[in-house]
């Protein structure tokens, strides 16, 4: 008998039970929403300091101003400074401006230092035209009069004036003259009117020694596109991005005097790895430093136009420390459009290098190195090709390759990590001093870097220049100015206001279940669902929003069943049918709750326990129960607009239960 009783046991415990089955419930919940609301203001204060100039307006100047370049006696009276690219001179009781840049600059302070080096403010100028030349009156500035007047007659005084921007100075004037200030090296260019006497002999040219064959007055276009060639150009050389180039360079500098051409055995060139043989003498490789401060150094220099020479460019250098130099260039070889392309921002090597192939000949560095030329090693299958005469070939446009020097086990790494490194690629390394510069002044006019930007030349004003500047009446004539207040100077300070208020409002929402419920007897199973929530609060006057879903497991325990069927006097089991049932139940939900406040949305995951009361009657079912979140935790949503930021911090945790009353259905 008990061998049959526990089989039948065991199967009526397996059984499917007369309350399982699929359910749905929805209803209504409500609880507690706590947190803190902080609202937080950025105040900024600005204190301004001002001051009075004299102040010149446009019209005023330009009765005053002439085109600086005309012909080519007046151009080669001029003497250009890239120290000083907007001149001013005091002499014979006239102030004089000279603007060498191609840019009307706007509303330009003139300043001076006194007898005492105390700085005075002379006046600011509405508009300073390109290329012009501006004639003044001393009479006109009040603080230029009286500096002279404290001064004893027998004094001699020269004073030194600057031109700078000013904050009402438009972004163009602003932009300039910070890239003017960067610019520490002296590059004086005279513009040449003879013929050098370096170069009489023409030695390029097989038309024969005459004055005029290898050279050509400068004329207005040529005496601009000369000027801003060179200013730009010393603007790289004193950059800290080429120093910087120079110093990191994975290859070696050389220059030697000697003939290269025709002796190969002189060459001192390095190689396609950027070294030089081990049989060249170290005497020819270059100290990096002393590179960057020989280029540095101040320089005079006879600008020439040349003409029918036979060669784009000629120069040398002369002086007991190679402060001296000629250079000329064919006229050809300064245009925009040859140098930058049609875009006047892409530089092209083969043409530029004219100007920095002769402006280091002016520093002392001859035609063997790669100072004046690259001088890469052309290579075919591995080996350097050969021309007829059994030279090796060398040409201009190719790269070093550095990568078996670099990297490797007890080699020290490839010079691509300092701020605005040119060298990215250890097979395609800039060459020489031609390669090095070229790529510094391409990443300099991709930066917008140096003071004249080829491309936005077309976009300034051209004014109307004839005044007759050398009419002494003009400058001496009376020269009204007027009195306006400028911001010299400005400083903001920033803080914050805040206000927090903690709230606890009351949450009123609706939430929906769907899942299956399975009993292993009448006393005891398990539901396990899917549920979704929405609720509805106002916290501090603001509209809070919490969407929740997630999944849950239930144990659930029936202390009463009741079905409508009873077995029959004779102990024959019946169908049952399930009547009703009372009980209580508890589990465990997992959460994702979002926030909606403020426009944001914050999302916080959590786990709460779920416990309440289940009342069955047939298919529908009566819940009412309470949810708590087990996890302590926070979740904030913050909001900006402009000034002011507003936040909510939500509290989640033991005491922010919600109570629910729920009706579903069991299918």
């Amino acid at each position: 008998m008990r061998k049959l009783f526990i089989p039948l046991l065991l199967f009526s415990a397996l059984e499917a039970n007369e309350k399982n089955g699929f359910f749905i419930e929805a209803g209504f919940e409500t609880g507690l929403l706590e947190g803190t609301q902080t609202q937080e203001k950025r105040h900024t204060t600005t204190k301004n300091t001002y001051a009075t100039y004299n102040y010149l307006p446009t019209d005023t100047i330009l009765k005053r101003a002439a085109n600086l370049f005309t012909d080519a006696k007046s151009i080669s009276q001029l003497n250009f400074s890239s120290l000083s690219p907007v001149k001013v001179l005091y002499i014979g009781g006239k102030l004089t401006i000279e603007n060498f840049l191609p840019y009307n600059l706007s509303n330009v302070k003139l300043s001076f230092a006194d007898a005492q080096g105390n700085v005075i403010d002379l006046g600011v100028i509405e508009t300073i035209p390109k290329h012009s030349k501006i004639v003044l009156p001393g009479e006109a500035f009040d603080s230029l009069k009286k500096a002279f007047d404290k001064i004893d007659p027998y004094t001699f005084f020269l004073p030194k004036f600057e031109a700078t921007s000013t904050s009402v100075s438009d972004a163009n004037t602003q932009r300039v003259f910070e890239t003017l200030n960067k610019i520490k090296t002296n590059l004086i260019m005279k513009y040449s009117s003879e013929n050098p006497n370096n170069f009489n002999t023409c030695p390029y040219n097989n038309n024969g020694n005459t004055k005029n064959d290898c050279w050509q007055p400068f004329t207005p276009q040529t005496a601009e596109e000369f000027t801003n060639l060179m200013l730009n150009m010393i603007a790289v050389l004193d950059s800290q991005s080429w120093g910087d180039a120079i110093l990191n360079a994975p290859f070696e500098f050389t220059n030697s005097s000697t003939d290269c051409d025709n002796d190969p055995s002189k060459c001192v060139n390095p190689g396609i790895n950027g070294r030089v043989d081990s049989k060249v003498d170290q005497q020819y490789v270059l100290n990096k430093q002393g590179i960057v401060n020989n280029f540095r150094k101040k320089i005079e220099i006879d600008a020439v136009v040349l003409k029918n020479s036979g060669v784009v460019g000629l120069a040398n250098g002369y002086g007991n420390d190679g402060e001296y130099g000629t250079l000329g260039v064919e006229a050809y070889a300064l245009e925009p459009t040859k140098l930058f392309g049609n875009n006047l921002k892409t530089i092209n090597l083969e043409d530029l290098r004219t100007i920095l192939h002769e402006f280091s000949h002016t520093k002392g560095y001859g035609h063997n190195g790669n100072m004046t030329y690259q001088r890469v090693p052309v290579t075919k299958d591995g080996q350097v090709e050969k021309d007829n005469n059994g030279k090796p070939k060398d040409s201009d446009g190719l790269p070093y390759n550095v990568c078996s020097l670099y990297g490797g086990q007890g080699q020290s790494a490839f010079p691509s990590n300092y701020p605005n490194s040119i060298y990215h690629n250890c097979a395609d390394v800039p060459a020489g001093f031609l390669g090095v510069t070229a790529a510094v002044w391409q990443q300099l006019i991709n930066q917008n870097a140096l003071p004249i930007n080829f491309a936005n030349l077309g976009s300034q004003t051209n004014y109307n220049l004839n005044a007759s500047l050398n009419t002494q009446n003009l400058a001496n004539s009376m020269l009204s100015t007027i009195q306006k207040t400028f911001v010299t100077s400005s400083v903001t300070n920033h803080y914050s206001s805040s206000a927090s208020q903690n709230f606890r409002s009351p949450i009123l929402g609706v939430n929906a279940k769907i899942g299956y419920q399975n009993y292993f007897n009448d006393f005891i199973g398990l539901a396990y669902y899917g549920i979704i929530k929405y609720n509805y609060a106002k916290a501090s006057s603001e509209k809070v929003q919490q969407l929740s879903y997630g999944g849950g497991i239930d144990l659930l325990l029936d202390f009463i069943t009741t079905y409508s069927n009873k077995n029959s006097p004779i102990d024959i089991q019946t169908t049952r049918n399930f009547s009703s049932s009372f009980g209580i139940f508890g589990g465990l939900r997992g959460l994702y709750n979002s926030y909606y406040a403020l426009n944001k949305v914050k999302g916080s995951g959590n786990l709460d326990v779920a416990t309440g009361l289940n009342y069955r009657y047939k298919h529908s079912k009566y819940s009412v129960g309470i949810s708590i979140p087990l996890i302590q935790r926070k979740a904030s949503v913050v909001s900006s607009n402009g000034d002011y930021t507003n936040s909510f911090v939500f509290n989640e945790g033991a005491s922010h239960f919600k109570v629910f009353f729920n009706y579903g259905w069991v299918f």
